[in-house]
C-alpha cells in the first residue's frame, strides 16, 4: 500500500510565522504612532506661531496708539499711563477689531483661566472712562479680552530717551517700570513665555505720540494738541 504524505505547516513553523507577523505589526504601529506624533507636533508649532504672530500684530497697533493724555485738574498734570514689569495700563482708542469709537482704559497682563486646559492667559482688560477720576483705575476685575492661552509669564520693559534726546541721544536707557509722570517712554518691549518655557520673539512697540510729552487729543481732527504749539 502506498503511503500518501500530508503537506502543511508544522507547529514550529506556524509559531514562527505568527511571531513574525506580530513583529511586523508592532513595527507598523510604531511607525504610524510616530507619524501621528510628528504631525501633531508640527500642527502645534504652526498654531503657536499663528497665535503669537496674530497677537503681536494686534498689540503693536493697539499699544502703539496709546494716548499721552493728562489729568488737567491735577497738580503737575500726570500722564494717564502706568508701566509695571508684568502689567501695562494705558489710555487708548477702541480699535476696529473690538468695537467702534471712543477711548478706554486698557491693561495688558497674564491672568489665570477658569479652564485648567488653557492654563494662564494673556489678557487685555478694558474699563470705560470715569470723567471725574484722578488716578489710574484698578482693572484687575474688569472685562478681559483673551489674546493667548497657556502663557507662563509677561515681562515688560520701557525705553527712557532721557530729558533731552535731541542733543543727548545716547542718554537713553531701558527700565523695568515706568513711574515718570512728565513724559512717556518712546518704546515698550514685551517678552512672553509660554507654558513649557517656550518663548515668543520679543516685540518692541514704538509709541506713536510719545514725543508729544502729553497733549489734548482732538478726536475730530485726529491729532494731538499741545498747549502753546501752533496747529494747522
Amino acid at each position: 500500500m502506498r503511503t500518501i504524505k500530508q503537506q502543511g505547516f508544522t507547529l514550529i513553523e506556524l509559531i514562527a510565522a505568527i511571531t513574525l507577523l506580530a513583529l511586523l505589526a508592532a513595527i507598523l504601529m510604531g511607525t504610524v504612532r510616530g507619524a501621528e506624533r510628528s504631525t501633531t507636533a508640527a500642527t502645534d508649532v504652526v498654531e503657536r506661531t499663528e497665535q503669537y504672530a496674530r497677537t503681536q500684530a494686534f498689540l503693536r497697533d493697539h499699544i502703539g496708539g496709546a494716548l499721552p493724555l493728562r489729568w488737567r485738574r491735577e497738580v503737575n498734570q500726570p500722564l494717564k499711563f502706568n508701566g509695571q514689569q508684568s502689567t501695562l495700563t494705558y489710555f487708548a482708542p477702541v480699535t476696529s477689531q473690538i468695537a467702534e469709537g471712543g477711548v478706554m482704559w486698557w491693561q495688558l497682563a497674564v491672568a489665570k483661566s477658569s479652564s485648567p486646559s488653557k492654563g494662564s492667559q494673556l489678557v487685555l482688560r478694558r474699563l470705560p472712562v470715569v470723567p471725574d477720576e484722578k488716578a489710574v483705575p484698578d482693572l484687575a476685575s474688569s472685562e478681559a479680552i483673551v489674546l493667548a492661552d497657556n502663557i507662563e509669564t509677561l515681562t515688560i520693559s520701557y525705553f527712557d530717551p532721557g530729558d533731552d534726546p535731541l542733543t543727548n541721544p545716547d542718554a537713553g536707557v531701558w527700565v523695568d517700570t515706568w513711574d515718570e509722570n512728565s513724559r512717556m517712554p518712546t518704546l515698550v518691549t514685551l517678552r512672553v513665555t509660554e507654558a513649557g518655557t517656550r518663548k515668543w520673539p520679543d516685540l518692541t512697540v514704538p509709541l506713536k505720540l510719545s514725543q508729544a510729552l502729553g497733549c489734548n487729543f482732538d478726536f475730530q481732527r485726529q491729532r494731538c494738541i499741545i498747549q502753546g504749539a501752533v496747529t494747522r
